[in-house]
């Protein structure tokens, strides 16, 4: 049984450091990434049937932006991330709540007890596990028909002036390394693979739109949490950082940037793996 990756695995470039490219990003990312909301959430405990005593398990939890949305309503949760820093920050965040536990390291290597788990998540993440790991393993890990869910913060696409110069600006500073991002092919991949692999079933996807305002000082903090912008000579950051102050203050000192959360929700088959 394969499942492929299909996946973009240009982003698998990452690997060797991919604990390190958030981790060394651990405040801004708590402070500047947003959240989920909380519509999209109430979906999946929805389709996942989850009980007051489901337990969760989420892959890639960083500073807990997911992660508190679920503890929240009572479950017992299991975390694991490979940063330090984001784990730190996802205790602190999550203290408040006992029913949460916290791994430090990569899914792929971090041992769970196998159909244990009635919902599996990972906000944000999932594509930075193995693809020859990533459904296998969570299948195993998940109760008899038991839930996989996957959230993803997508940009929009609704049209805004100042953000579409402001765009302009960024990919002629960066030499197209930064633009526009069409993520339509990202998410028929994730549909492609989990109905391909044999494993799962039921899957569904669904869109949720939202809008978050940022000023100028939080729209950089933003990018500083990209990967792709971490990535780019220090230079060509400090120039994109100066463009984003440049181009907002300029227009009132405030931008409206769409989202579409995507939910991608699959049950696991029934029966020995």
């Amino acid at each position: 049984m394969n499942c492929g990756n299909v996946v973009a695995e240009g982003l698998l470039k990452f690997e060797l450091k991919r604990g390190a490219v958030f981790d060394a990003a651990a405040i801004d990312y708590d402070t500047y990434r947003p959240s989920y909301p909380v519509e999209v959430v109430r979906e999946v405990v929805s389709l996942s049937n989850l009980r007051s005593s489901s337990r969760l398990l989420e892959i890639g939890c960083g500073t807990g932006k997911a992660t508190m949305q679920f503890a929240s309503r009572g479950y017992m949760i299991d975390c694991v991330d490979p940063g330090r820093n984001l784990v730190a920050l996802a205790r602190r965040n999550c203290q408040r709540w006992q029913n949460v536990s916290f791994k430090i390291g990569k899914f792929e290597e971090v041992d769970f007890d196998v159909l244990s788990y009635d919902l599996i998540y990972s906000a944000q993440a999932f594509h930075w596990i193995d693809p020859a790991v990533r459904l296998q393993k969570t299948a195993r890990l998940l109760a008899h028909e038991g839930s996989l869910a996957l959230l993803y913060n997508y940009p929009g696409r609704h049209k805004d002036s100042v953000l579409e110069e402001l765009g302009a600006r960024i990919k002629k500073e960066t030499r197209g390394k930064l633009n526009v991002w069409d993520y339509g092919g990202d998410v028929a991949n994730w549909v492609r693979e989990l109905k391909s692999c044999g494993l799962f079933k039921k899957v569904k996807l669904l869109k949720h739109k939202w809008v978050h305002e940022y000023d100028a000082e939080r729209y950089a903090g933003l990018f500083r949490t990209y990967s792709d912008f971490l990535s780019l000579p220090r230079t060509v950051q400090q120039k994109v950082m100066r463009r984003i102050e440049e181009v907002i203050n300029r227009n009132g000192g405030h931008v409206r940037r769409s989202y579409d959360c995507v939910l991608i929700h699959a049950q696991r088959k029934p029966g020995r793996l």
